[in-house]
């Protein structure tokens, strides 16, 4: 997943893996972020980003996200494309997002974590309640290398 948000010009985004849905009635996701974290700032000052599911085809994405950059919009300067919903930052080539309002913030050590809800959300046509994994592989774990989830789990 990928974090994205935008106050003005200033436009931050970064690989995520700690999201969650967390109520339904109404609809409320969570997100934690590292406090000192670009993407952080730029949340806490225009209370709305947007969680971009990345598909694993698109994993380099995720790896351009972890670079640092000075750049006043990280995604252009990555040449990574997006478009905007509700003047937030949304990854073009994501398989499915949530644009999100902040409603609450705790911090957590060295994180934050931000009860947001959910302004409007999007998934890929052959979503129906769930993804049909076969087609879409989801990035599920990011440590040090990417791995396919339906790759063969080796026995010793």
């Amino acid at each position: 997943m990928v974090v994205a948000a935008k106050s003005g010009n200033l436009v931050a985004a970064m690989p995520a893996n700690s999201c969650m849905p967390v109520s339904h009635d109404p609809p409320l996701f969570a997100v934690s972020i590292k406090t000192t974290a670009k993407t952080a700032r730029v949340i806490n000052e225009s209370q709305k980003f947007s969680v971009n599911w990345i598909g694993f085809s698109e994993r380099k994405i995720i790896n351009l996200m972890t670079q640092s950059n000075d750049s006043p919009d990280k995604l252009a300067s990555l040449q990574i494309p997006y478009f905007q919903v509700f003047d937030t930052p949304v990854l073009s080539r994501a398989v499915g997002y949530a644009v999100c309002e902040a409603i609450s913030t705790q911090p957590t050590g060295d994180h934050e974590l931000i009860i947001a809800k959910v302004l409007g959300a999007m998934a890929t046509l052959d979503f129906d309640q769930n993804w049909k994994f076969e087609e879409y592989q989801p990035i599920l774990y990011l440590g040090s290398s990417f791995r396919n989830p339906y790759g063969r789990m080796v026995r010793k």
